[in-house]
């Protein structure tokens, strides 16, 4: 299983319809959110996004953002921000899972977390791939590679969880120095076509695995109908 789910940072009303009319998604998305957007609803499942001010519980941080997203059974911080007193909290909050822990390893599967929670771990992340070798300069690591793809799509009983920015996907990004050139243009309304990167980037990537899902038949559902499936088989 394939869940393409999408992480709203940096994103207004407008920025996210035209991500809606220019980023097609096949089949059902997650959106992680960090303020509601009137253009986006069905088929799509809709979470909070929260900016976690205090690691420890959440704070008003959490209760705020469970007020705005009342039926979400999913959660993601912003920078996956996560403790296990967090995690505490969303389960009383009636929170089913959250998607925290990046961890870009095959098989890929949802586990039980001791504080009540089932962890839906993020196969691939965007801005993590190529800020990669920001942090670890002589590491062999080529970003957007197309195994990546090959290895999710040939695990028939996994749950790949894919997390996109769709500011990347907009701008193209291919770097995290090429996005940081170009956010606050993006967040001064500048038009994309003056911002776009060049090269093979974060959208490139995104199209090449919609391309192959398509070409096997899959389409991407949204995180809470995975692990519903996925508990079912189990």
């Amino acid at each position: 299983m394939i869940c393409l789910s999408f992480d709203t940072d940096h994103l207004d009303g407008v920025r996210m319809q035209e991500f809606l009319a220019g980023v097609p998604i096949p089949g059902g998305g997650t959106f992680f959110c960090t303020q509601r957007y009137e253009s986006l609803g069905e088929p799509h499942e809709l979470c909070p996004h929260p900016l976690m001010a205090v690691a420890e519980d959440g704070g008003d941080d959490l209760s705020n953002s469970r007020s705005e997203f009342a039926g979400a059974v999913g959660w993601r911080s912003h920078s996956c921000v996560y403790s296990h007193m967090v995690a505490v909290r969303l389960a009383a909050a009636g929170y089913l899972y959250a998607s925290t822990q990046y961890q870009p390893v095959a098989p890929a599967r949802p586990f039980r977390e001791a504080w009540g929670l089932w962890q839906m771990p993020i196969f691939y992340m965007d801005n993590a791939d190529f800020s990669w070798s920001r942090f670890w300069a002589d590491a062999d690591h080529e970003p957007f590679a197309s195994n990546i793809i090959d290895t999710a799509l040939s695990d028939a009983d996994g749950v790949y969880v894919f997390d996109f920015h769709p500011i990347h996907l907009l701008l193209n990004s291919v770097s995290a120095d090429a996005y940081l050139e170009r956010r606050e243009a993006f967040l001064a309304g500048a038009p994309l076509g003056a911002l776009r990167c060049r090269g093979r980037d974060a959208r490139t990537f995104y199209d090449d695995l919609c391309a192959q899902m398509h070409a096997a038949g899959l389409r991407s559902l949204t995180m809470r109908q995975a692990l519903a499936e996925w508990l079912q088989r189990e």
